[in-house]
């Protein structure tokens, strides 16, 4: 009795209450029928017209019976009122309690489907949560994780403040362990549409560093050997090279999911991402806009050509084919395949510059963190691609001093980085960043320098607008809305991939980057040009350029102007020396 009190203590109380009713009606009708035998007849109308009727109805007491039926009806009442009606209404008032509690914790079984899964809690997630409530076709968000759910939701609620104009969304935060099968099966990983398994800083920072992706790998290998019913994508971030291969080779291919199965390197995303901003600082906000599910984004399509699709349709601006996949860019996927009423034919010949579009750069990075090895290859990786010279100085110190000495060396500089230190505890999180851009605001001035700071914590995003900083990449925003882009297409992933990389020195694919540029260096032709809609722009580049380049949308006054929406809607577009061009080309 011990043993099972201790296993199912509710149970083992239910099941004391019933039998101890049970017997106080059999033995209280037995004893009425033995008084007043001439009272009930047998023992059968004994049983339902004596002990059942005084329990059942607490208040009913008849005088006209003997005085021992009369004692023994006020003692089953008395006993009754205490073991029966109390002791169901404490069980029950205690069941009800008990399910209030559960839900307040984040226990107990889920019945639902086609939700987004996320597996453990970092900074990431609150980024993932928000860029959610853009997306039209997601209502529900799980989130399961080790951390307490009281602190999660007020951490969610603090966030969301003052998006209520936005499209609202189930959260549903519960505390629980993610290597435990119960707790992954209580919120119905099975049912999942998207399953996205973050790394736990807590935990990894607690680890050797032979081991720091091992968390996300076995809640990887338990995920992995679950029956999934919806062919989720499952993306899973991790620290190191070494992981990416393990989970593609081991358990992607060995699962048969390596389709589904997406590994990302966020340091080394960010690494390209902010190599790629230090020398075109106008893509900090083409790829905050394409990485979001506000404004204009990447869709994919099966089985066409870019040259079909510029010519036939008038929502999107087709990109390129990786493999069968063309990747257009566009406001809605709804209006992807609204034809034209003639095919586009019409254009501007242009002439189109090469190498001489690139201009030496003298770029001065402050700061160490893991993505600037990442920035590091990139740069040097488009210097020898686009056969120009960006000469990068690195600068560790703080000190004010120093920084004033190093500085006096250089006669030119062009844009200055400061990168946030991610070895720091969440709560200091950027504080060297805000640091140093006070020490360089004057240098920055005299030089005429463009600054790109990175920041960690998107609540530092206004102290720094505050000092006029135009570039600003919060990392931990970026890659988060990269993975809600990914949780809602996988087949985007390549494309990103290729999109962030430039190619390496020995390849024979030249592949596509993003790229900015003053249209007095991309284009020829006497400046200013002028275009009657977005469609004519784009195609007259794309026609003029041999079908290579696809312009995405221009930048003029620090105003970025993504192409979306009907792009043959007539707008008439002057093509100056102040205008920057966004396209994507090798």
């Amino acid at each position: 009795m011990s043993i099972k009190k201790d296993q199912n203590a509710r149970l083992l109380i239910l099941i004391a209450i019933v039998l101890f009713n049970i017997a106080l009606w059999f033995f209280s009708s037995m004893i009425a029928f033995a008084i007043a035998p001439g009272q009930y007849g047998n023992v059968a109308k004994a049983l339902w017209e004596s002990g059942i009727t005084w329990m059942l109805e607490p208040g009913f007491y008849d005088p006209s019976v003997s005085y021992g039926i009369r004692i023994m009806s006020i003692v089953v009442i008395l006993i009754s009122m205490i073991t029966f009606s109390g002791g169901i209404i404490g069980y029950v008032a205690s069941l009800f309690s008990s399910i209030i509690e559960n839900a307040r914790k984040g226990k107990g079984k889920l019945y639902i489907y086609d939700h987004i899964l996320i597996l453990n809690w970092n900074q990431k997630a609150l980024e993932l949560i928000a860029d959610y409530r853009h997306d039209e076709k997601v209502t529900h968000i799980v989130v399961l994780s080790n951390h307490d759910k009281e602190i999660i939701e007020k951490d969610i609620a603090r966030k969301l403040y003052g998006l209520k104009d936005k499209k609202k969304i189930n959260i549903i935060i519960r505390q629980g362990e993610v290597f435990s099968k119960s707790d992954l099966m209580d919120v119905c990983i099975e049912q999942a549409k998207a399953i996205i398994i973050l790394s736990d800083d807590s935990i990894e920072k607690s680890q050797d560093d032979a081991h720091v992706d091992i968390h996300a790998i076995k809640t990887l290998m338990l995920v992995a050997n679950l029956n999934l019913k919806k062919d989720p994508t499952i993306i899973v971030e991790v620290k190191e090279h070494k992981s990416i291969s393990l989970i593609r080779d081991k358990i992607g291919h060995q699962k048969q999911l390596s389709d589904q199965i997406i590994p990302i390197l966020p340091d080394e995303l960010m690494g390209r991402l902010i190599a790629q901003t230090i020398m075109m600082p106008e893509l900090s906000l083409v790829y905050q806009e394409l990485f979001s599910f506000h404004g204009a984004e990447f869709y994919s399509i099966d089985h066409m050509k870019a040259d079909d699709y510029i010519k036939e349709y008038q929502y999107g601006i087709p990109i390129y084919n990786i493999g069968n996949t063309l990747f257009i860019m566009a406001e809605s996927e709804s209006r992807l395949f609204s034809r034209r009423n003639q095919p586009l034919s019409e254009y501007q010949k242009l002439l189109i510059r090469d190498e001489e579009r690139y201009h030496e750069q003298i770029i001065l990075i402050f700061g160490t963190n893991n993505k600037l090895k990442y920035i590091l290859e990139s740069i040097d990786l488009y210097n020898k691609e686009n056969k120009t010279q960006i000469d990068v100085h690195h600068i560790q110190s703080n000190d004010v001093k120093k920084i004033e000495e190093q500085m006096k060396t250089f006669t030119k500089i062009d844009t200055i980085l400061i990168l946030s230190d991610d070895s720091l505890e969440p709560k200091d999180y950027d504080s060297d960043v805000l640091i140093t851009l006070l020490l360089i605001q004057d240098i920055a001035h005299q030089h005429q320098a463009k600054i790109v700071i990175e920041l960690l914590d998107p609540r530092h995003d206004d102290i720094a607008q505050s000092y006029h900083i135009q570039n600003t990449i919060i990392s931990n925003e970026y890659i988060s809305k990269l993975i809600t882009q990914l949780s809602k297409n996988r087949k985007l992933y390549p494309l990103y991939e290729d999109l962030l990389t430039y190619d390496p020195i020995d390849s024979d694919i030249e592949t596509y980057e993003v790229y900015a540029y003053k249209a007095s260096d991309l284009i020829k032709n006497q400046l200013p040009l002028s275009f009657h809609s977005y469609a004519e722009f784009a195609y007259s580049v794309y026609v003029s350029g041999f079908q290579s380049y696809h312009v995405i949308g221009l930048m003029k006054d620090n105003h970025l102007d993504l192409f979306k929406g009907n792009l043959d809607d007539p707008k008439t577009l002057i093509i100056d020396e102040y205008t920057t061009v966004i396209l994507i080309c090798k």
